[in-house]
């Protein structure tokens, strides 16, 4: 990389520093209070910033005079001769803001960062542009992410935040006969720009985790390089890594220079954010568990080998994705990997056990009693009370388009269908079994006769999952 963060040892140093040690040099620095605030980041229980139009307001002017009393930044003023239509943009420079937790001074420098390694990583030619695509990697990386060493996970973790997974041990095939460092940074910035497009993780900010079981010594150098530029990328763009946990099953000098790598590339904000598990691999899988990581989609076996079919699926919807928005380039509402809070059209486990549709089955098992004992007008009341609880919350009630391979929320009309459905579905059910429905019970899919006419004049919304 061009410029080199703040470091406690060398980027290619083979010496085995006792991370724990640089740690916590780190966190002796802090006060209590900032001690607390690490927790509760690592955790994911810290609050979300309210944006008041006035915060907001004050940030992105302060924000600007700070960007113009930086001196070094020959790519920043390249890719404003280029095109400044990516600079002004309110959203582009937002993700900056939302990445610092609204600090104008740290988002400026972030910014003027990001263009300086993206220069670097993709080329003068992509400076400028917006949104970085498929094509625009080239058929080297594009392979590169085929192999799935870098995936993000499908669902985020149980505090709301997107999860990314690293096992550079799938890259040691390639590193046989060729150095897979350029087209790799190429795949982990790509990557990593996609979450930075949704709102929601800008938000709630990403988790890292990174695999070093199975890495061979024979490669360590091009090891450290991968560890260091995954690492300084995760930093750069603007989708805020949290918090990043480093897993081995190994506790070797090897993986201790590793880690002394990835500490060496972190900043003080991340170092002290930082967590190591050492241990069998489903040990490590329990201790990521405990932080609420959804290790049920860990695309990683314990032998070393890597499981594709989430990140086969995660390419051919960013193909739809990007295609659509060649051809209709400004889209409202649409979602890239849903919250928490969201309820979801779909069928399948995945989607039955989405947080948020767990919650609508609960509020209407709350109300079903009530629900059962009223007229039309008032289950209209009802319906339209939960949507609105859910909205409440900041739910949105989601449904997957195909052409666009994205998530678009649905009208408040639509949303209260759903609702409805949802006490229609649990009444014949209860009818079937003679006693209410578990909400914690998949629900059986129906066959094409027992589908109801509401699902007829819908064929492509399926209830099943709600």
């Amino acid at each position: 990389m061009s410029k080199t963060p703040q470091h406690v040892v060398g980027r290619n140093s083979t010496t085995a520093v006792s991370v724990h040690k640089i740690f916590a040099a780190e966190l002796e620095k802090l006060s209590l209070e900032e001690r607390e605030r690490v927790y509760e980041d690592v955790h994911g229980v810290s609050d979300v910033i309210q944006e008041t139009p006035e915060l907001v307001a004050n940030c992105l002017e302060q924000m600007d005079r700070e960007i113009d009393l930086i001196k070094n930044k020959d790519a920043y003023k390249q890719a404003k001769l280029q095109s400044s239509n990516l600079l002004i943009n309110r959203k582009f420079r937002m993700a900056f803001l939302r990445s610092t937790l609204f600090n104008p001074k740290m988002a400026a420098l972030y910014l003027v960062e990001y263009f300086s390694y993206k220069q670097e990583i993709l080329g003068t030619e992509q400076l400028a542009k917006c949104r970085i695509t498929l094509e625009d990697l080239g058929p080297a990386a594009t392979r590169i992410l085929k192999l799935g060493s870098f995936q993000v996970l499908p669902n985020r973790d149980s505090k709301g935040r997107a999860v990314v997974v690293f096992s550079p041990s799938v890259l040691e095939p390639v590193m046989e006969y060729d150095d897979p460092i350029p087209m790799t940074a190429k795949a982990i910035w790509y990557s990593l720009s996609t979450l930075s497009e949704d709102e929601e993780t800008q938000k709630m900010g990403i988790v890292g985790v990174v695999n070093m079981s199975g890495l061979s010594e024979c490669h360590g150098k091009l090891h450290r390089e991968l560890l260091w530029r995954l690492t300084v990328i995760g930093q750069v763009l603007p989708s805020r890594l949290e918090c990043l946990h480093c897993c081995s099953t190994s506790s070797s000098n090897f993986t201790s220079a590793l880690l002394s790598t990835i500490a060496a590339a972190a900043n003080p904000i991340l170092r002290v954010r930082t967590r190591t598990h050492n241990g069998p691999y489903t040990e490590c899988l329990s201790r990521l568990a405990s932080f609420g990581i959804p290790v049920e989609e860990f695309p990683f076996t314990a032998d070393g080998g890597v499981q594709l079919a989430n990140q086969v699926e995660w390419m051919r919807k960013r193909r739809k994705k990007e295609a659509y928005l060649l051809k209709y380039p400004q889209i409202d509402g649409a979602v890239n990997l849903p919250s928490n809070n969201d309820v979801l059209w779909g069928r399948g486990k995945q989607i039955y056990w989405h947080p948020g549709n767990r919650v609508l089955r609960e509020l209407v098992e709350t109300y079903e009693d009530e629900y059962n004992e009223l007229s039309r007008d008032g289950k209209t009341k009802v319906a339209h009370r939960i949507v609105s609880v859910v909205h409440g919350f900041s739910g949105r009630f989601l449904k997957p388009d195909e052409e666009s391979g994205m998530w678009i929320e649905v009208s408040d009309l639509e949303a209260r269908e759903k609702v409805t459905h949802r006490f229609r579905r649990n009444r014949e059910l209860a009818l079937k079994s003679g006693c209410r429905h578990s909400i914690n019970k998949p629900v059986v899919a129906r066959s094409s006769k027992e589908t109801d006419a509401g699902d007829r004049k819908r064929p492509r919304i399926m209830f099943n999952g709600s």
